[in-house]
């Protein structure tokens, strides 16, 4: 179930962000375009290309969170040569993200709830719908965590089988 939910979580970050990615890339160069070539530069683009940073950013973060790439998190256990203390350490850091990601949870939705009302002044959205990216990639750095633990439990009991 893991391994299940996992990849459909990694495939859905990855559509997502890439997706996001690839859009922003046309907006930037239709920017380019526009102001260059046309010489009639589009306020929209400017906006609409830092509220896609912002999500793609936190997205992305999550996903790496996901992957357990995190320079700080290979820096320690690398350093670390006992295997009991090295799944110390990975506890104490999936615990350290699930902390974090429900921080984000909570301040996001009370962050959304307060700007609804407030409206960009180019794309006229709700900037609610910028904040929504925190608690979005809160739950999902939280799904990762628990798949992460889970794996981690799993693992210890193949460990301990094999002994």
């Amino acid at each position: 179930m893991n391994k299940t939910l996992r990849k459909y979580l990694d495939r859905t970050m990855e559509t997502i962000t890439c997706t996001l990615l690839m859009i922003m890339v046309a907006i930037t160069s239709w920017q380019v375009i526009s102001r260059y070539i046309l010489n009639n530069p589009s306020s929209v683009t400017g906006e609409f290309l830092r509220f896609g940073l912002i999500w793609f950013s936190l997205l992305a973060g999550a996903y790496v969170v996901g992957k357990k790439s995190h320079i700080a998190i290979t820096f320690l256990s690398n350093r670390i040569k006992s295997e009991p203390k090295k799944r110390i350490l990975e506890i104490i850091v999936q615990i350290s993200f699930i902390l974090f990601a429900a921080m984000m949870i909570m301040g996001g939705f009370k962050a959304v709830s307060l700007t609804m009302a407030q409206i960009s002044p180019s794309l006229n959205l709700p900037m609610g719908y910028v904040y929504l990216s925190l608690p979005v990639s809160g739950v999902a750095i939280l799904l990762y965590c628990f798949i992460n633990l889970m794996d981690l439990l799993d693992s210890k009991q193949l460990l301990q089988e094999n002994s």
